[in-house]
């Protein structure tokens, strides 16, 4: 996939006299974005943008207003959302509560968003099967339809989930994701796009690619945003090949998340944070309407991609789970389910988690200081190779 530039340069001034250089446009987020954006999408097709805004979208509570799937009940639209009444619910326990409130208050304002219908809203959570997983689908006024999966929210499940997808093929939530895309593309006749943000991208991208061809051939554009990609095996899979030329992978320079399996075909987008921070989309950079890219992502990403895939072939699956699994029991062991609040839940509770720590057998003690040291040697491996590479 070619990356695209955007020239940063400021544009000479010919009209008059009065200095060298026009006065350099200032990016803007997707809040301003969502609030500054007149056109409808009639007016004006989907793009990345707009992919990015409803895949955070769905990481609030929309399914207090959206219909859920298997409801007969009519799609709802975006601004019926705002109510005074909803907003502490569909914002609770979501990051970074007054970014999300700006974001809801200017689509539900906007003349772009504010008519798009809403329905098929799932929400499921299993502890026990490790799984978190949330769709929605948007039905856009072109006639096309958007199919967002949350990507990983404050659940320590959630999150769980994501490492068990370097142990896993195959996770719950993307068996979830295949499923919901499935069912939804049965019950209406409509072109599809689908996307996500972090592990939403990685289900946007698995379901795509593991369709049907008849639902397939409708997919539009699959957006992954800072999402991890898919094992070696499934693309290297004709399915994935079919599809290849409608998915648009968008990393931010310092990615940490979505480097991890990603196959070298991604776009690089400027961000005003640095390192994990970019992982935010209320950091990424827009302007004229786009997002304001980069040649590639930092050294740094590509060092982690690297260890990742090192790692997949030094690690075996059971010292991978172990390392995994006993980490996650730590964790629980504070007694909470969600990552709200819970850096001071393991200091108030920091003599139960000591406690795990020496319940520990010494067998799988001694295995995950093996695994430990083998990361670090990786890491550091692959730190001294970045440093050749570079000149350094």
């Amino acid at each position: 996939m070619n990356i695209a530039l955007t020239n940063h340069s400021a544009k000479k001034k010919t009209s008059d006299g009065e200095g060298i250089f026009a006065k350099k446009e200032k990016s803007v987020s997707i809040i301003e974005h969502a609030r500054n954006t007149l056109e409808t999408f009639r007016q004006r097709p989907m793009d990345d943008v707009d992919s990015l805004i409803f895949s955070q979208l769905c990481y609030m509570h929309i399914g207090l207003v959206a219909p859920a799937l298997g409801d007969d009940s009519r799609p709802k639209a975006i601004k019926e959302l705002f109510r005074a009444e909803l907003f502490d619910k569909i914002l609770d326990e979501v990051r970074d509560p007054e970014s999300n409130r700006k974001l809801l208050t200017a689509m539900c304002a906007s003349p772009r968003y504010r008519d798009v219908k809403m329905a098929y809203f799932v929400d499921s959570i299993d502890r026990e099967s490790e799984k978190q997983f949330c769709a929605v689908t948007f039905f856009l006024p072109g006639g096309e339809i958007y199919i967002a999966f949350r990507g990983t929210d404050a659940t320590i499940v959630g999150w769980k989930e994501d490492f068990n997808m370097i142990i896993e093929q195959t996770v719950p939530s993307q068996r979830s994701a295949l499923a919901y895309l499935e069912k939804v593309a049965s019950l209406t006749r409509r072109p599809i796009y689908i996307g996500g943000h972090s592990k939403g991208g990685n289900l946007a991208l698995y379901s795509a690619v593991m369709a049907p061809d008849e639902i397939r051939k409708r997919i539009i554009c699959v957006y992954n945003h800072d999402g991890p990609g898919l094992a070696q095996s499934i693309l290297k899979t004709g399915n994935y090949a079919r599809i290849k030329d409608r998915v648009k992978t968008t990393l931010p320079q310092q990615s940490l998340i979505g480097i991890i399996f990603n196959n070298g075909e991604y776009q690089a987008v400027k961000s005003d944070r640095l390192g994990i921070m970019q992982h935010d989309p209320f950091s990424w950079e827009i302007k004229d309407g786009s997002f304001v890219y980069s040649d590639k992502v930092s050294e740094s990403s590509d060092m982690v991609a690297r260890s990742v895939a090192q790692m997949e072939e030094d690690l075996s699956a059971e010292e991978k789970r172990i390392f995994v699994d006993t980490v996650f029991d730590i964790i629980y062991s504070t007694g909470y389910s969600s990552f709200a609040g819970w850096p001071q839940a393991a200091i108030k509770e920091g003599d139960r988690m000591i406690g795990a720590l020496k319940n520990i057998d010494s067998e799988t003690a001694e295995k995950m200081k093996g695994i430990l040291a083998e990361i670090i040697k990786i890491i550091f491996k692959n730190i001294i190779s970045s440093g050749k590479n570079t000149g350094d």
